[in-house]
C-alpha cells in the first residue's frame, strides 16, 4: 500500500467505526466504499472484514446480556447458509452488478422503513430470508448489514437489543468469511497484515462513538439507522456506475 491508500484506509476506518459503536451497524457499509477509492476492491473487503471483526466482537462481549438470542440463532444459521453462495459470486459475478443490485435494494427497503414498515404478523420466515442473503453478503462484498438492519427495525427491537444482536451475527458472519477466503484462496497475506495498520484508527472510532451513544434515544436512533441505510444505498449505486 502507498502513503495515500493508507490514509484512505485510515479515515475510513474512523468514521466506520465510529457509526459502528454508535449505531450498532455501518463498519463494512462505511468503510468498504471509502476504501475503494483508493484500494482495489477486493483488498477494501479483506480489510473490513478483519477490522470488522475487531469492532464487532468487541461489542459481541460487552454486551453480550442483552442479546436476543432466538432471534440471533436464526439469523446466525442462516448467514452461514449464505456464506458459501457469496464465496460463488464473489469469484463469478461481476462486482459493479452485484453494487447496483445491492444498492437498489438498500435504497428501496429505506423508503419502505422510513414509511414506518413494521413486521407485525407471527412467524420467523423473515428472520430466515435476511440472514441467508446477509452471508452471501458477507462473504462476497462484505455488506452484510441491511438485510439484518431492516428485518431487526421493523420488528421494532429496542436499541440495546438491536446493537447486540447485530454484533453477535457480525462477529460471526466475518470469522466465517475469514475462513472462507482462506479456503478459497483469496485472503491476502500483506493486505491482512497491513489492516492492523487501522487498529489506533479504529479504536479512536469506538471512543466517539462510545460518546456519541451516551446521547442516543430510541426515537433518534430508527432515524440514525435509516439515514446510515441511505447512505449506504447511495454508496454502492454510485460506486456500481
Amino acid at each position: 500500500m502507498t502513503g495515500s491508500e493508507i490514509a484512505v484506509m485510515l479515515v475510513a476506518v474512523l468514521i466506520a467505526s465510529t457509526a459502528q459503536y454508535t449505531a450498532g451497524f455501518g463498519f463494512s457499509l462505511l468503510s468498504v466504499p471509502i476504501m475503494a477509492l483508493a484500494l482495489e476492491t477486493h483488498d477494501a473487503v479483506i480489510v473490513a472484514t478483519w477490522l470488522g471483526l475487531i469492532t464487532s466482537g468487541y461489542q459481541a462481549i460487552e454486551s453480550r446480556r442483552a442479546v436476543e438470542w432466538g432471534t440471533a440463532r436464526r439469523l446466525l444459521i442462516g448467514t452461514l447458509l449464505g456464506i458459501p453462495l457469496g464465496l460463488v459470486v464473489f469469484t463469478q459475478v461481476a462486482e459493479s452488478t452485484l453494487r447496483l443490485v445491492l444498492g437498489v435494494s438498500v435504497l428501496l427497503a429505506t423508503v419502505v422503513l422510513a414509511r414506518d414498515f413494521r413486521l407485525t404478523r407471527p412467524g420467523n420466515g423473515p428472520e430466515w430470508i435476511a440472514g441467508t442473503v446477509s452471508g452471501a453478503l458477507a462473504s462476497s462484498l462484505s455488506t452484510n448489514g441491511p438485510p439484518l438492519v431492516f428485518v431487526l427495525q421493523a420488528r421494532r427491537m429496542p436499541i440495546v437489543t438491536f446493537r447486540a444482536t447485530l454484533s453477535l451475527v457480525f462477529t460471526v458472519a466475518n470469522i466465517a468469511s475469514l475462513i472462507g477466503f482462506f479456503v478459497t484462496d483469496e485472503l491476502d497475506a500483506d493486505v491482512s497484515a497491513r489492516s492492523a495498520l487501522g487498529l489506533p484508527c479504529l479504536v479512536m472510532g469506538v471512543a466517539v462513538g462510545s460518546c456519541l451513544r451516551k446521547r442516543v434515544t430510541e426515537d433518534s436512533a430508527r432515524h440514525v439507522v435509516i439515514g446510515l441505510l441511505a447512505l449506504a444505498g447511495v454508496s454502492a449505486v454510485i460506486a456500481a456506475l
